[in-house]
């Protein structure tokens, strides 16, 4: 990537997550894009497991997506649902992951839940989809790897 597009790339990230904030903290926010923002990590974090196995179940039931909708919609999702929410998640990217993220991956959740209040759901967003990638990459990797031998 040339320094034009890493400076493209930069910027847009920097807009989409000032929208992020922007929306969450509206007096009308856009639920529904939320709530496809928190489908996407859970479909970007079951990708690579079978349907019919254990842990896409385990993972499917602890990612509800309606329950999710239902909650900040009627204004019931608190601080104490969002922790459970961030904790859930970066312990399911831990569970996927290679033990040698395991610090990486903990060091991303302390960056959320440190966050200012106002930029927390956009840090979440950001911080977990970077995990996620990391994690996209090493299976590619792997992947590779094993078509290779």
């Amino acid at each position: 990537m040339n320094e034009i597009d890493g400076q493209i790339r930069e910027t847009y990230n920097k807009v989409f997550y000032e929208i992020i904030d922007e929306t969450v903290n509206s007096k009308e926010p856009d639920y529904d894009w939320i709530v496809r923002l928190y489908a996407e990590i859970k479909h970007r974090l079951i990708k690579f497991i079978k349907v019919d196995s254990k842990v896409y179940k385990q993972i499917d039931d602890d990612f509800d997506i309606e329950l999710f909708k239902q909650m900040i919609m009627n204004d019931v999702f608190n601080a104490e649902s969002l922790f459970k929410l961030v904790n859930n998640t970066f312990n399911w990217v831990k569970k996927l992951q290679a033990p040698i993220r395991d610090e990486s991956t903990e060091s991303a959740k302390q960056r959320v839940l440190k966050s200012q209040p106002e930029k927390m759901v956009s840090t979440f967003i950001k911080e977990v989809n970077m995990c996620i990638d990391i994690l996209d990459k090493d299976m590619f990797d792997y992947a590779n790897k094993q078509k290779k031998q």
